[in-house]
């Protein structure tokens, strides 16, 4: 750890050696910003953290298109979560696996940008975006753990990104409910039926009861500020720096 550190600090962005970009990007950005809110006393605020929860970066969740057979044309593997907040154990099926604990209250999943929009598409469906992909993979990690949507006392899907892509109405469209719920429904009929039960008995509880929320860092490092304002000043440097090199 001494090395990475020394490493870091050595960086003179006027003549670097490495790209800066490699520490100044948005999955560096989250894992600061979550790693304050994990102790912050404030736990209404969507990114606060209830008793006993944790968070964990890079995190897998569990798709329903999972592969029938060798080759499956419509399969598609486990989702890339940028952060996952709540009650969950990591690794029991791979490294970074992510099942939800007994008796969750929180299960919120992040997905941080700088530049980039949520994509589009993805390698098996071109119109099955990012958005109704979570919410699709979050669905199937409340059904393996067999606990209803409404039982959780924090559902949510946040996209954190730049006030100004906010603003612009970047997300806008991919985070509507009804756009995701089409994105799913149109996912599930190419399974002529197979999954029809798994989207009425655990999707579409789960899209009723999810909150789905657009959160601006700027918005995140002045609530971090509230009781921690020589970190928030620290976070903000941070983030400027992400915005210069993205």
């Amino acid at each position: 750890m001494r090395l990475l550190h020394e490493l870091i600090a050595s960086l003179d962005l006027e003549n670097p050696t490495f790209r800066p970009t490699e520490i100044f990007n948005e999955s560096w950005l989250v894992k600061l910003v979550v790693h304050q809110a994990s102790s912050m006393r404030d736990q209404d605020f969507p990114l606060g953290f209830f008793a006993n929860s944790k968070w964990f970066s890079e995190a897998l969740l569990p798709t329903p298109f999972r592969a029938r057979y060798r080759g499956d044309p419509l399969a598609e593997s486990r989702t890339n979560a940028d952060i996952v907040i709540g009650h969950f154990l990591v690794g029991e099926r791979g490294k970074a696996d992510i099942e939800l604990a007994d008796e969750p209250c929180q299960f919120t999943v992040i997905e941080a940008k700088i530049a980039a929009p949520l994509s589009k598409d993805t390698t098996r469906a071109k119109s099955y975006d990012q958005a109704a992909r979570t919410v699709a993979c979050m669905a199937e990690a409340t059904a393996r753990a067999d606990v209803s949507p409404s039982a959780l006392e924090r559902l949510d899907f946040i996209v954190l990104a730049p006030r100004q892509s906010i603003e612009s109405g970047t997300f806008a469209h991919q985070m509507r409910k009804d756009s995701i719920r089409s994105k799913v429904q149109r996912r599930v009929s190419e399974y002529a039926g197979a999954l029809d039960a798994w989207y009425v008995d655990h999707f579409e509880p789960t899209l009723d009861h999810i909150d789905l929320q657009c959160i601006s860092w700027e918005e995140a490092i002045e609530w971090i500020g509230r009781e921690r304002y020589e970190t928030s000043t620290e976070l903000q440097k941070f983030y400027e720096f992400c915005l210069q090199f993205s």
